[in-house]
């Protein structure tokens, strides 16, 4: 292989028979741009592998972590080994979903500038490839695990498609009915991946499901407040775009509301049931009291970090009643 080097690096090549010349440069192909294609490759998916990633950051602590722990509470978990497959089929599908919504919505340049399809990573025609492609993937992923795990994603597919595609996100009562019938989607597969015998859940299982799907279509508006600009920009009927600062209002009389059903459902002591109560009221009250769309934006970390404890407190209220009473 040496002389084939030689003569590919000087003029001998000229005096070298027709055969030494092409394997000459069939070696020189096959080893020369070998390391510079590997890195390239490696920068690629480390660049794709980014970008994926990129599509669902923004929702880790809204979605991620209390959907996560909701399943294991309210499967229960019974083992460690299933925390890996029920947290991958979240993420999965949650990158469904979100490119479903970021190439369906025409605000995120103004609202959202680091996602992925205004920030120029992807382009919009490759984003929608890739919504497209993701459904059916999600299907059989969920369908290697049970039947009733891809009735959940075939659900939420559908659910996906009426919110963004079909613009159910567009009026208020569907936009929230909607987001409360997709976050039990969510929360249904990822309860039947967190089981070990994944074909079912018990009554306790159903109702955590079914009141958590009941919070998110009733507080979810939350998130809108500090979408107000792009939201306007496009048209988009929320409640604090129609009904302004009582909106604020109403939501910490809900958020605490729902802190005291729940807490009397779930049969939590009195002390457990006001500290939930006042997270409540921390929670609900920010909103009320930071009324300007700068102060909204400028309060957005604390906006995900106290509706978020809030949130996932409520959804691991199962696992307290599941600790008590059974």
């Amino acid at each position: 292989m040496a002389d084939f080097l030689s003569m590919n690096d000087s003029n001998d090549w000229k005096h070298a028979s027709h055969w030494q010349f092409v394997c000459a440069n069939i070696y020189a192909a096959a080893h020369y741009p070998r390391s510079r294609t590997r890195h390239f490759s490696m920068d690629a998916m480390a660049y794709h592998a980014n970008t994926l990633w990129l599509f669902t950051r923004s929702d880790f602590m809204t979605t991620m972590v209390p959907i996560s722990l909701f399943a294991m509470v309210a499967a229960p978990l019974t083992s460690l080994s299933n925390i890996p497959h029920l947290t991958f089929w979240l993420w999965l599908h949650l990158l469904g979903f979100n490119t479903s919504n970021q190439t369906a919505s025409l605000e995120d340049a103004t609202n959202k500038p680091d996602r992925p399809i205004p920030a120029g990573r992807i382009s919009l025609r490759n984003a929608t490839i890739l919504r497209w492609t993701l459904m059916p993937l999600c299907w059989l992923f969920s369908l290697a695990y049970s039947r009733q795990t891809m009735y959940a994603s075939m659900s939420l597919s559908l659910f996906t498609w009426m919110y963004n595609e079909l613009h159910g996100n567009s009026a208020s009562l569907s936009r929230y009915a909607l987001n409360g019938l997709g976050f039990a989607a969510f929360e249904a597969g990822t309860t039947f991946v967190a089981r070990d015998d994944k074909t079912r859940l018990d009554s306790a299982g159903w109702l955590a499901i079914l009141l958590s799907g009941c919070i998110f279509a009733t507080t979810i508006y939350a998130q809108d407040f500090r979408d107000v600009v792009g939201d306007k920009e496009i048209n988009r009927d929320t409640i604090p775009l129609r009904f302004g600062a009582p909106s604020r209002v109403v939501l910490l009389a809900g958020v605490v509301a729902w802190s005291i059903g729940l807490s009397v459902i779930w049969g939590l002591d009195s002390i457990t049931a006001s500290l939930l109560t006042l997270l409540g009221v921390f929670s609900g009250g920010r909103f009320v009291y930071f009324t300007t769309v700068e102060e909204d934006r400028t309060s957005y970390f604390w906006y995900n970090v106290s509706s978020s404890v809030w949130v996932t407190a409520a959804h691991v209220l199962p696992g307290y009643w599941r600790f008590r009473y059974t």
